[in-house]
């Protein structure tokens, strides 16, 4: 089943998730994380957030643990994101 997900990094500047991406080497295609099926990331007045939805919690898991924390890590200072999960009921992607 599809999971959702809203991360909010409150107190991290959107340079670092610029920063993380570029750890990661994903640009477009080109290195994105297996399973993921939309991602939308902007500064907000607390930090920055993410929003995206997988094809699966476990496609979710096996990224985070295997590429992303790494990378948090790498580039070091991002705080714990408050998350929000949710089982996708419905979603639409424009081509």
């Amino acid at each position: 089943m599809a999971i959702g997900q809203f991360l909010q990094f409150s107190g991290a500047s959107i340079e670092k998730y610029d920063a993380v991406r570029s750890e990661l080497g994903w640009d477009g295609e080109t290195g994105k994380p297996e399973g993921l099926l939309a991602h939308a990331a902007g500064s907000t007045d607390a930090g920055f957030c993410v929003i995206e939805w997988w094809e699966s919690e476990h496609d979710w898991d096996t990224f985070f643990g295997t590429r992303l924390m790494p990378a948090f890590q790498k580039v070091g200072d991002i705080p714990q994101p408050e998350v929000t999960r949710f089982d996708v009921h419905a979603s639409y992607t424009a081509s």
